[in-house]
């Protein structure tokens, strides 16, 4: 067995094909290899380690690192581990697995890293371990010396049912007097950015930053006005959006007209009020009158404030980590 990069496109492409045969409930389109391998965000070095017998792959791994801080002034020494996925039928996990992370955790070591993570890579595929994902994964991890830190959820609602209830009806019209929630358009572009900068300077604006380069990106966002002054943000993504946000991974599994919604924030200074309902109440509204039914809530642990608008737990994740 020999592990080596892999540096083609078709080398990368047939490491996407093993962990979609393996994987099928994470089927990962080509559209998304694109955007998330080929055209990583600005800072971000992308690697692909294959374990080969002959000319038969046996497994594959996705890793990033950073390049440049994410926010100001921090670090760039954590990386991820995007993907990874053995081919049980041709090789026991066990077998390969120890000599494989070695390898990949020898690439990041290099690159400086000192804190690695599955998943939860900018432009990530998943934001953790799936829960469902065969358990010899989970048990090799653990055994690697990766360490749990707690679960996340993808969350699910068939919004061409939704109907607010009596409570929330009284809040959003308290609220809609002073409150409008609006796309994001390039004359608000500015506008958007320094919100996320001063409120979210981390990852949120750094995507946002990197997002609104691609035509069509910025207009996937909210902004909740008060006063004319932003209090709060959205993303949404549809299957049609020109940039796919993780949210819509996996929509295609529900069906057709799928959407997704996340990140979601309000101004510190704003909480506590329900301008997140009231912001969310107001895109599920949206999207549902343009005839969306399934939208998707990724990578979060707010299941109690979430089901305030009746979104359920459909995936469930394990947060991973291993310092280097």
């Amino acid at each position: 067995m020999e592990c080596r990069r892999i540096v083609t496109r078709d080398g990368i492409y047939k490491g996407i094909d093993l962990w979609n045969r393996v994987n099928p409930s994470f089927f990962i389109i080509s559209r998304l290899v694109e955007q998330n391998i080929f055209t990583p965000f600005a800072g971000v070095n992308v690697h692909a380690w294959g374990a080969f017998e002959g000319d038969n792959l046996l497994a594959f791994a996705l890793i990033k690192y950073l390049t440049i801080p994410i926010i100001e002034n921090g670090q760039v020494d954590e990386g991820w581990i995007s993907l990874i996925v053995i081919d049980k039928k041709n090789i026991r996990i066990n077998s390969i697995g120890n000599i494989f992370f070695k390898i990949i955790e020898r690439d990041l070591k290099e690159k400086g890293i000192h804190k690695v993570y599955f998943g939860r890579d900018p432009q990530n595929f998943l934001p953790g371990l799936p829960a469902n994902l065969d358990e010899d994964y989970l048990l090799l991890l653990e055994k690697m010396g990766y360490k749990k830190e707690g679960v996340v959820y993808d969350l699910y609602q068939d919004i061409s049912k939704f109907t607010i209830s009596p409570k929330i009806t009284v809040l959003q019209k308290e609220l809609e007097l002073n409150l409008q929630a609006k796309m994001v358009t390039k004359e608000t572009e500015k506008s958007c950015l320094e919100f996320l900068k001063t409120f979210f300077p981390g990852r949120w604006h750094y995507e946002a930053e990197n997002i609104r380069r691609i035509p069509g990106g910025i207009e996937d966002y909210w902004l909740l006005w008060c006063d004319n002054v932003p209090v709060g943000f959205a993303r949404t993504n549809t299957s049609e959006s020109s940039y796919m946000g993780s949210n819509v991974n996996w929509g295609s599994q529900k069906g057709q007209k799928y959407c997704g919604l996340g990140p979601i924030g309000i101004a510190n200074n704003c909480r506590g009020k329900g301008y997140g309902i009231y912001l969310m109440i107001n895109i599920i509204q949206y999207f549902q009158q343009k005839g969306y039914k399934h939208m998707i809530i990724d990578w979060t642990d707010l299941l109690d404030y979430y089901d305030k608008v009746k979104f359920k737990p459909w995936i469930k994740y394990f947060l991973l980590y291993k310092n280097l």
